[in-house]
């Protein structure tokens, strides 16, 4: 959310992915930040699940600069578990908030604490609500790559780390990759400018659900 402070341009998004490749378990989501001058507004909606069961999720988040270097966010998650009988069955609300530092042209550094407290309809229903304390670090070198590290702290369920790479090949393709310890995650994708528009392709390798498409279509403005 912090991140929303400094971003220079609106834009909007549609994003879909595949676990273990099938089609029923298909994640379609609408994700946009609008730029308000010295801060934004972003909303991120996604659904998933098959016919009698869906999951949905909501957040809405504000970002805002409170200084050259400083920015601070907070957001609100709404999610909800729909079954056949009863499309309300589970739902549930939490938030979260970030701080955002920029030491310099090269470095950043980032905290934020996610779903501190909230509630459900049903506690006993499975959800990844779990609270979370992140820091992650930065980087930028070489003026066309970026390296970003993070670290998920869970109290019930220890640490993860997360590590990633950016890397620019020219004015309009992108590469990235990235890797998780918990569960085990590879990732890697390509993403293509074309003037106000930006599409991406990527995979993802999940110990636990395996291989995962993603595709997006973003325009900004």
């Amino acid at each position: 959310q912090a991140g929303l402070g400094r971003i220079e341009h609106s834009s909007v998004s549609l994003q879909h992915c595949r676990p273990y490749l099938l089609k029923e378990l298909g994640c379609s989501a609408f994700s946009g930040q609008f730029s308000t001058g010295t801060g934004a507004l972003g909303v991120a909606l996604a659904t998933q699940g098959l016919e009698g069961l869906r999951q949905s999720s909501l957040w809405l988040s504000y970002g805002l600069q409170l200084h050259s270097k400083i920015s601070a966010g907070m957001g609100i998650h709404i999610w909800n578990t729909g079954i056949a009988e009863e499309y309300f069955y589970a739902p549930g609300i939490s938030f979260s908030l970030g701080l955002q530092v920029r030491i310099n042209e090269q470095w950043k550094i980032g905290m934020r604490l996610l779903h501190p407290v909230g509630w459900t309809a049903h506690p006993a229903f499975p959800t990844e609500q779990e609270m979370t304390i992140e820091t992650g670090i930065s980087c930028s070198f070489l003026k066309t790559a970026h390296i970003y590290t993070e670290l998920h702290i869970k109290p019930e369920s220890g640490i993860i780390l997360c590590s990633g790479l950016e890397w620019k090949l020219n004015s309009r393709t992108n590469l990235r990759t990235g890797i998780c310890n918990r569960p085990f995650t590879f990732s890697w994708g390509i993403s293509l400018k074309f003037t106000k528009w930006v599409t991406e392709f990527s995979f993802q390798y999940r110990t636990d659900s395996g291989i995962s498409p993603l595709s997006s279509l973003t325009h900004e403005w």
